[in-house]
């Protein structure tokens, strides 16, 4: 994700760009506000972080022209100044939040962290998933079946760009834009070989269909592999007689249980979006997947009225483009499935013979 700091003392800059860059951050500083207003108003940045004292424009005045621009980039203040005076004017601007210089390295990271996942999707769970695939912003770390994956700076970034942008195609200039600052001076090979070198690393750990290339546009995401236990397991049909298959079949009984609560987690935060009336069609998209992952994976285990509950909201989100759907609806199963799974011990699960 790419960062704009506004920030004329050189030290602080300094300072405040090692940190965010270390967190995988792409950084463009700037010293003055005016400098700062033409970058933010004809570049997309994911967060702009702006000093209040700034030469030429000051930061209040800055906020207010990006606003009145329709410029909705989330903006936290950064400055010595911390009356209520102060934070009420920063905040009147348009600013999103409002934090002192004092404030320690790790409040800023966790500020910085909540006004990104505030402009996603509202109520989005804050970690990124593609099947069995999940990178943690907060953690700054990537893990495929529950296994860390070393992922160079570079192709960390690439990765949480196309998981945020589940839909899109990326082309190599859009690639640039988000990951590289104006510092640098990459070229549309650069790309070619960052791609490159991500398949190769997810390649690795067994995942060799993750980025599609559209020629002549660029590359975007892959569906997510669906969920399919007795496709992908041939365990399964070993059956329970042999030491290997009961082994092989706890393993992966394992590995659903873990997935659970995620899955959980993207209903909950689909349900909380409705009721704000802010629910998206990617959060459709998402929210129907888990639903249909989760009805199938529990058939599959033998759960079978608790798959019955969860097709039953994968239906409601089928349906949940009409106006007059009842979200109270949606609450109920959800409710009935998260009691299902605790009075099956989330859950006991048993392979289907």
């Amino acid at each position: 994700m790419k960062i704009l700091l506004i920030e004329d003392d050189r030290d602080t800059s300094q300072l405040l760009s090692a940190t965010l860059t270390a967190q995988h951050y792409a950084v463009d500083a700037i010293a003055d506000g005016l400098s700062g207003l033409e970058l933010a108003a004809n570049w997309s940045y994911d967060l702009i972080l702006l000093d209040v004292m700034l030469p030429e424009l000051n930061g209040i005045e800055l906020c207010h022209q990006l606003r009145n621009r329709g410029c909705q980039t989330p903006i936290l203040m950064l400055t010595v100044k911390d009356s209520d005076e102060d934070i009420i004017a920063g905040l009147d601007a348009g600013a999103d939040d409002y934090v002192a210089k004092s404030c320690t390295s790790a409040q800023l990271l966790a500020r910085v962290r909540a006004l990104l996942r505030r402009s996603e999707t509202a109520g989005s769970s804050p970690v990124l998933t593609w099947g069995e695939l999940c990178l943690d912003p907060a953690l700054v770390q990537v893990t495929y079946r529950q296994s860390i994956i070393p992922l160079r700076a570079k192709e960390y970034s690439l990765l949480e760009l196309f998981l945020r942008h589940p839909q899109h195609i990326l082309s190599r200039s859009a690639i640039i834009d988000h990951l590289w600052s104006i510092d640098e001076t990459p070229v549309e090979g650069s790309v070619t070989n960052l791609i490159k070198d991500l398949r190769h690393r997810l390649k690795s750990v067994g995942i060799d269909d993750f980025i599609e290339t559209v020629y002549g546009l660029g590359y975007r995401l892959k569906a997510a592999p669906q969920f399919s236990l007795v496709a992908t397991h041939p365990a399964l049909a070993i059956g329970q007689n042999t030491e290997r298959g009961r082994a092989a079949i706890e393993k992966i009984t394992q590995r659903f249980r873990l997935s659970i609560e995620q899955r959980i987690a993207v209903l909950e935060a689909a349900e909380r979006s409705l009721r704000l009336g802010n629910f998206t069609v990617q959060q459709q998209i998402a929210a129907q997947t888990e639903a249909h992952n989760l009805a199938g994976g529990l058939g599959t285990f033998g759960c079978m009225q608790t798959s019955k509950t969860a097709q039953a909201i994968e239906q409601w989100l089928e349906r949940s483009g009409n106006e007059s759907y009842d979200v109270n609806q949606f609450a109920r199963l959800l409710k009935q499935l998260k009691q299902e799974l605790a009075d099956s011990n989330q859950p006991e699960l048993v392979a289907v013979s």
